[in-house]
């Protein structure tokens, strides 16, 4: 048959799995309607039950697209409230309601690359921007849980150590106030080294 082809031309191809199907159950309706069955009520019953099958496959496939409402929502989240960098922190910290501010720059001697330092409520947070979430993570797996040492090394910090990943940033905060550690914790998530 020739039409087939032709429907299936411009539909998505989910919906040309299902053309495909309407058109095999029209087939198997119209050869059920030739064949001389010795059971009338098959004859009724057989198109009927393709027909609930059809529509069954097509609710069922239909429920489990996204809406395009759905999907513009999640980019918005995505754009306001995850941080992916050192721009999107600072950001996301004063959204908060945290003043965060550019100090400088900061060198620790365990980490590979300089930092820059931000006032989070007034408290000194060092922020490491690393090429990848990979090299972040591989920076941050020599650093021990309770943040005392990185590696062979031990470190004697002025305050409590704070650690927090969040994709490729790394972001160390020494010190105790509950301000910084709420606005931190609420946008980095929970501190993966630390006391």
């Amino acid at each position: 048959m020739a039409f087939p082809g032709l429907l299936r031309q411009n539909i998505p191809r989910r919906d040309a799995v299902f053309a495909d199907f309407f058109i095999s159950f029209l087939l198997c309706v119209r050869c059920a309607s030739a064949v001389q069955a010795p059971n009338r009520i098959f004859m009724r019953i057989f198109p009927l039950s393709i027909g609930l099958l059809y529509i069954v496959a097509v609710g069922c496939a239909a429920g489990s697209e996204k809406s395009p409402s759905s999907d513009r929502s999640q980019q918005q989240q995505s754009k306001s409230g995850v941080v992916i960098d050192y721009q999107s922190l600072v950001k996301s910290l004063r959204a908060r309601g945290a003043d965060a501010t550019a100090v400088g720059e900061v060198d620790q001697p365990f980490f590979s690359i300089k930092g820059l330092m931000i006032k989070v409520h007034g408290e000194d947070v060092q922020v490491f921007q690393y090429a990848n979430a990979a090299a972040a993570e591989a920076e941050a797996a020599p650093i021990s849980h309770d943040g005392v040492a990185v590696g062979t090394r031990k470190i004697f910090w002025v305050g409590p150590p704070h650690f927090f990943r969040q994709g490729r940033l790394l972001v160390l905060y020494v010190g105790s106030d509950d301000k910084v550690l709420k606005s931190l914790g609420a946008v980095l998530g929970r501190q993966f080294a630390g006391q």
